[in-house]
């Protein structure tokens, strides 16, 4: 009966639904949607956004693994190729740097989101997000939907999630998601690795309050 209904309501035989991609597209999306609504927090997880971070977005994924049917290794979580992987961070490091001073001399909404962020433990706090958020986006989700789709659709199917995940900050940063996502996709596919965009995200995340309260100032 069950059987007949679902190929009544498909008109036919179903589409297959592959293991892995599915279950990362649907564990990730529950995982951002605990975020969006402070799930952990709200039940008493301390630490703060930092911690919780972490833990719906590596912790968690790292948990689900055997449904997907992978260990860590294929969803970026190695050296990977240091040999490239360095250089693209350092490049990362040396552009963000000149686009986020100039971002925010330019712009006072930047400045006025950032600059209460700085404290001298902020590198650490930032750190302690990113390597969640760099996990779930460019090792779960990219390295996953590189399997299913190809690593080209890949790497812009993974920065929508991304993307969305910033409505709330800076305009000018939201927008800046759409090929820094991308960007930083291409860091851990070069490098067959998560560290990659880790070390690129953290910079960028610390700079941009550190220019914001000490190098721009009021």
């Amino acid at each position: 009966m069950w059987r007949r209904l679902w190929h009544w309501i498909w008109g036919g035989a179903p589409p297959a639904f592959p293991r892995e991609v599915t279950w990362a597209t649907i564990f990730s999306t529950a995982f951002m949607l605990m975020d969006e609504y402070n799930v952990l927090r709200n039940l008493g997880l301390p630490g703060g956004e930092a911690l919780e971070s972490l833990v719906l977005y590596l912790i968690f994924p790292l948990l689900t693994l055997p449904v997907l049917g992978r260990g860590p290794k294929a969803y970026g979580l190695a050296l990977g190729d240091w040999r490239h992987g360095l250089p693209l961070v350092g490049l990362t490091w040396l552009v963000a740097a000149g686009v986020e001073l100039a971002s925010v001399t330019l712009d006072p909404t930047v400045r006025a989101y950032y600059r209460p962020l700085w404290s001298p433990t902020y590198p650490g706090v930032v750190l302690l997000d990113m390597v969640g958020w760099e996990f779930v986006f460019r090792g779960y989700l990219l390295f996953a939907y590189a399997r299913a789709f190809g690593v080209g659709p890949a790497m812009w199917l993974q920065m929508v999630p991304f993307a969305l995940m910033h409505v709330g900050k800076p305009v000018a940063e939201t927008f800046s998601t759409i090929l820094g996502g991308v960007w930083f996709a291409i860091l851990a596919w070069r490098g067959q690795s998560v560290l990659y965009p880790i070390l690129a995200h953290w910079f960028i995340g610390w700079f941009v309050a550190f220019a914001a309260a000490v190098l721009v100032g009021g």
